[in-house]
């Protein structure tokens, strides 16, 4: 709820300074068919860059105003190609997903096992597609651990009733498929061992 308040409150203040920058164009026009006391350009400009550029470059094309002085020819559409890259870049949020690896209950106070129990990796070929693998998981029972984006690959959990080997075989057999892996679990409390540097 506190997210969504403080967009309300971005959209309504973008709009709002939008909206007083085009209509103050128009005065600033208006007064200067009039030979009245001008707005100042200084001003004008900082209202584009406290936000209303698109306002800005509105009332440039719909008030004629201010088109052929480079300052604003140049500068306006400068300020709105600056605080659209920098909407885009403070709106990116990058979504992970964590991968919770079930460990039992038995290994716990044993030593840990090399690699999951019900965890495997499957990465398939990319003109093939994922089709026949998706067909393979909804007829063999398996559960989509998690679907990877920066490869064509997924961590699937074998099902509940069948043995990590044999689930592992018959996706090699699956259409596609380029590689089936166990998922492997790195032990933080192994020592790290320190690489040589060849000159």
């Amino acid at each position: 709820m506190k997210e969504l308040s403080i967009l309300h409150i971005i959209l309504i203040y973008l709009v709002t300074i939008n909206v007083i920058t085009f209509f103050v164009f128009g005065i600033d026009k208006w007064k200067a068919k009039r030979s009245k006391m001008r707005i100042r350009e200084a001003a004008l400009l900082m209202l584009a860059i406290l936000g209303g550029s698109i306002g800005a470059w509105l009332g440039m094309q719909v008030w004629h105003h201010k088109t052929m002085h480079k300052k604003f020819k140049y500068g306006i559409p400068l300020i709105l190609i600056v605080q659209i890259a920098l909407l885009i870049l403070t709106s990116c949020k990058t979504k992970q997903a964590i991968v919770e690896v079930p460990v039992p209950k038995q290994v716990v106070h044993k030593e840990i096992q090399e690699h999951s129990p019900d965890v495997f990796l499957v990465t398939y070929d990319e003109n093939v597609g994922k089709q026949p693998l998706l067909d393979a998981i909804k007829e063999y029972g398996v559960e989509i651990k998690y679907d990877y984006k920066i490869i064509n690959g997924m961590a699937l959990v074998k099902p509940t009733n069948k043995t990590l080997e044999e689930t592992m075989q018959y996706f090699r057999n699956v259409k596609g498929v380029k590689t089936v892996e166990y998922d492997h679990i790195i032990r933080l409390t192994d020592p790290v061992k320190p690489r040589l540097e060849v000159k």
